[in-house]
């Protein structure tokens, strides 16, 4: 057992419990009702088979816990390469629920972050209200992006010649943010 990370996702949850009472928003924006950590699990290859009978190669993958008010959730943040938008090899991070029990290998996309023109990477914001619709400009934004970086898909993607629709914008490194959205998404979407 890895002490060291228990006591930091310990801490964590204390200050995130804190703040909820003391009505304090954390510096970093996210919510405080979600906590997530690394399993210390990983694959350096994976491969997930679509609906439509399609096959994905994964070159890493990391293993993640969440919980929120929809429960403890296992979920696995991988990393692939596709063409998309003007680029053969843009990355991307998918966020996959893992249903069942530790030992399943049924898995559920969430959400996906797509690498953007300038190499951050971005994915596709639901409207709360409509949760199988993309959230525009002109949409109010949930509150839960406070403090977090929102643009507009043709701002983000050279080939999108217009579009109001708005991204969660993260850097490469910030898998744990990923996975709260993939949460997120998956709470209003009614996945768990």
């Amino acid at each position: 057992m890895d002490f060291e990370a228990l006591r930091t996702e310990l801490h964590r949850t204390v200050d995130e419990i804190i703040d909820r009472h003391l009505d304090r928003t954390p510096s970093s924006g996210r919510n405080p009702a979600e906590s997530v950590s690394a399993t210390g699990e990983t694959k350096t290859e994976w491969s997930y088979r679509w609906p439509g009978g399609g096959v994905e190669n994964f070159h890493r993958a990391q293993w993640y816990e969440v919980a929120g008010d929809r429960g403890r959730h296992r979920v696995l943040v991988a990393w692939a390469q596709r063409s998309a938008w003007g680029k053969e090899d843009r990355l991307r991070a998918i966020v996959f629920l893992q249903q069942g029990q530790a030992t399943s290998t049924t898995y559920y996309p969430l959400t996906e972050f797509v690498e953007t023109d300038d190499d951050r990477f971005a994915a596709t914001i639901p409207r709360p209200s409509r949760p199988r619709a993309q959230l525009r400009t002109e949409d109010p934004r949930p509150d839960r992006f406070s403090g977090h970086v929102v643009e507009r898909a043709d701002a983000l993607f050279e080939s999108i010649a217009q579009s109001s629709s708005v991204r969660l914008v993260l850097e490469e490194g910030d898998e744990e943010e990923m996975v709260r959205h993939g949460y997120w998404v998956a709470s209003l979407r009614n996945r768990f």
